[in-house]
């Protein structure tokens, strides 16, 4: 699915020695991380189904079928929104995505990226030009768009005001809201298909799956979480992970000055009220009783209430089917982890904030960021090192990771654990992706102590598997 030799791949097809068709896609036939159910055997798996039951599955959904049925529901749906229902126009929108998917070295995406093309009338020569780079014949509102995708995938943190506001000035602010949830979307989408090692499909690139589970399917409400007081033990100085001095010269007080200047940054989109924000949504999305402040949430279902409700239903129904499996303060971890790599001050801020939902004092919660901070990680459990090196890396390079990297998290924390992990640590280059293209405010207080408290603590039944 990850291509090894994709720059010498990419120049054979530049000189026009290989057609630009999926068939050339070196990812068929791959041997998958997590094995795939049959077909059939997948459906039987997942929730029940309305309608659509039965047709092709994308093989990464047969991964994830057997371990998180829910789940796979709710990404079906999300990746069948943004294929189809995305308002950037349909053209413009799988040339981002392959932009996204190339800069990433993920051969699955782009294959899917240009079988989209081509269903929404791109034409060979345009498609031919943009695996080549050659933006001459676009206009300027198009290259302003590609490049805001190749930048939104390698450096979220460096796209400036200016850059952001010529493209607000080319689409209108809704519309570039949809880019960024975009270019948030297929960074989760290539991280969890790097960590899947999904191939392409005999039959692929499979158009959308359009599905219609039973509303029982998905997580319709929050869950709060039980206090975990997980407490930290104390560095020994033998730790299992290489120092990186980069890593080590951004320290705590650093990191701490950067949350600052975030809670003084003006967001780079109109935030709309809640109230603005329930007229909107979809009827089938169930909004929280309490006025929600989280910038983020505002911003992103207030503009794009389809695109955002599909991945809030994602979050919700995850979150409900790893009860149990993943930690909180681990999983915090883990997405403190991202953000400093990526370096994303507003979600770094919203960790800590989690962190004191799940039972941490501020202290311990101090305690865990110098920890995580620095280049000795050896206050951390060893199967706690080892993952949070795999977010790092997973996050800097998703075509780094390797069929072994992945077998080391299964013998962590077992086959099902490890899926958990897999599919959270992706889902964090989502988050990161929309604070850094928006450049969010950081709220001052904890806003998701009343977010959380209106939830149940106990999940609703899981429905019994039946995708017939």
């Amino acid at each position: 699915m990850y291509r090894v030799t994709r720059f010498a791949l990419f120049g054979v097809l530049a000189m026009g020695l290989l057609p630009a068709a999926e068939s050339a896609d070196p990812s068929r036939g791959r041997e998958p991380t997590i094995p795939l159910l049959g077909v059939e055997d997948a459906w039987r798996a997942l929730p029940p189904v309305e309608s659509g039951s039965g047709q092709p599955l994308p093989s990464w959904a047969r991964a994830l079928a057997g371990p998180l049925p829910r789940t796979t529901a709710a990404l079906l749906r999300l990746d069948f929104v943004h294929r189809t229902r995305n308002p950037i126009d349909p053209k413009l929108r799988a040339q981002m995505r392959w932009v996204a998917a190339h800069a990433n070295g993920c051969d699955y995406s782009e294959a899917y990226a240009l079988a989209d093309a081509r269903r929404a009338g791109l034409d060979d020569s345009t498609i031919d030009a943009l695996q080549k780079a050659d933006h001459a014949r676009l206009s300027e509102a198009e290259k302003a768009a590609l490049e805001f995708a190749r930048k939104m995938t390698v450096e979220s943190s460096n796209v400036t005001d200016a850059e952001f506001a010529r493209l607000v000035g080319h689409y209108g602010e809704d519309k570039v809201v949809a880019m960024v949830l975009l270019m948030a979307y297929s960074n989760f989408q290539d991280r969890l298909l790097a960590c899947l090692g999904s191939p392409l499909e005999p039959d692929g690139p499979l158009p959308p799956l359009d599905v219609a589970f039973a509303p029982s399917a998905t997580q319709s409400h929050m869950l709060s979480f039980p206090k975990s007081r997980t407490a930290l033990g104390k560095p020994t100085g033998k730790e299992l992970i290489a120092d990186e001095p980069e890593w080590a010269a951004v320290g705590y007080d650093a990191l701490q000055e950067k949350l600052e200047r975030q809670r003084g940054r003006t967001t780079r989109v109109r935030v709309p009220s809640w109230e603005e924000v329930v007229r909107s949504l979809p009827k089938d999305f169930t909004p929280s009783k309490n006025p929600v402040r989280i910038v983020w949430t505002l911003v992103c279902l207030g503009h794009q209430p389809e695109l955002a409700s599909a991945w809030e239903t994602l979050m919700r129904t995850a979150g409900a089917e790893s009860r149990g499996k993943l930690d909180r303060v681990l999983s915090q971890g883990l997405f403190w982890v991202v953000t400093k790599t990526i370096d994303c001050p507003y979600c770094m801020g919203h960790c800590e904030m989690n962190w004191e939902v799940a039972g941490l004092t501020k202290p311990e919660i101090a305690e865990r960021s110098k920890a995580l901070a620095s280049d000795d990680w050896s206050a951390f459990p060893p199967e706690e090192q080892r993952v949070f090196a795999f977010a790092r890396k997973l996050t800097r390079s998703p075509a780094s990771v390797t069929h072994e990297d992945v077998e080391a998290i299964q013998r962590d924390f077992g086959v099902d654990r490890a899926v958990n992990v897999l599919v959270y640590a992706s889902r964090c280059n989502y988050m990161v992706r929309v604070s850094n293209g928006f450049q969010l405010s950081l709220e001052r207080d904890n806003v998701f102590l009343d977010y959380y408290s209106e939830a149940p603590t106990q999940p609703k039944p899981a429905p019994a598997a039946s995708g017939r």
